[in-house]
């Protein structure tokens, strides 16, 4: 009996000998783990043992640089294949005037490959900025004249108003062949419009498709009126509109039943 409870006694002391090795056991395996796991992440992220040794650019473009985005993604690639910052170098990527979109994406094991979309305007917007298809101002560090875009004004935060009434206007001008060339909301939310002929539309504030349908119904009328080369045409009125004739008299017109009564209104000197 006496050497049962001896041995027993001696289980139990290897019992508790075996409960606090445990805890030390794990904080020894811990430490060697996040030990070699520092000496891995310092070997990955030393530039000299995972360089970058090239950077692909995708994408066409018209007025991007390649060397622009070159710059930008330089100093951040010299970091090495697993140190560099893809999400930084996407941002400066997207900060320049003509990217609407990037993509960055590391390419194992010595790559980084760039895909950007450019920028594509469809319109002049003030004095040095562009709209592109989304209603979105950019504006390029360098002034760039695209003369076959139509010049847009209007209030910052009216981007889309214009655009939307720009897209209405050449649908109801197709029929007469007639495109528009420039497009101005002005800071008292008034409409005008100057035509690929270089007629300009004074639309007003109130009303302006219904003015614009008017004006498409009256404008092979307008043409037949008189002599010379009509200049402006104002839509302003409830019942009619006023046309300014080059080296002529404003002439107030009324269409009625198809056919076109004007009378002078004033004289142009």
């Amino acid at each position: 009996m006496a050497k049962k409870k001896l041995q027993a006694k001696r289980n139990q002391q290897v019992r508790l000998r075996i409960d606090w090795l445990k805890p030390m056991l794990a904080l020894v395996t811990l430490a060697a783990s996040a030990g070699g796991l520092a000496m891995l992440l310092e070997w990955m992220n030393n530039p000299r043992e995972w360089p970058v040794q090239s950077v692909h650019i995708e994408g066409g473009f018209r007025h991007l640089q390649r060397a622009d985005i070159q710059n930008e993604v330089a100093p951040l690639a010299s970091d090495g294949f697993f140190a560099m910052n893809v999400a930084m170098i996407q941002q400066r990527i997207q900060q320049l005037s003509w990217v609407d979109k990037v993509s960055v994406r590391r390419v194992w094991p010595d790559q980084l490959t760039i895909q950007v979309r450019e920028q594509q305007p469809v319109a002049h917007w003030g004095a040095h900025g562009f709209l592109n298809a989304r209603a979105e101002v950019f504006e390029p560090q360098l002034p760039v004249e695209l003369a076959q875009l139509p010049r847009f004004e209007g209030p910052e935060g009216y981007e889309q108003r214009v655009l939307e009434m720009y897209g209405r206007m050449q649908l109801m001008l197709k029929p007469l062949k007639l495109g528009i060339g420039s497009l101005r909301l002005d800071a008292r939310r008034t409409w005008r419009v100057q035509l690929s002929n270089g007629l300009t539309l004074e639309i007003g504030r109130s009303h302006p498709v219904e003015r614009i349908e008017r004006f498409v119904r009256v404008y092979p009328a307008i043409l037949a009126a008189g002599e010379g080369r009509v200049l402006t045409v104002d839509l302003r009125y409830s019942n009619g509109f006023a046309l300014q004739w080059q080296a002529s008299d404003e002439v107030n017109c009324e269409a009625r039943e198809g056919a076109l009564g004007c009378k002078v209104a004033r004289s142009a000197g």
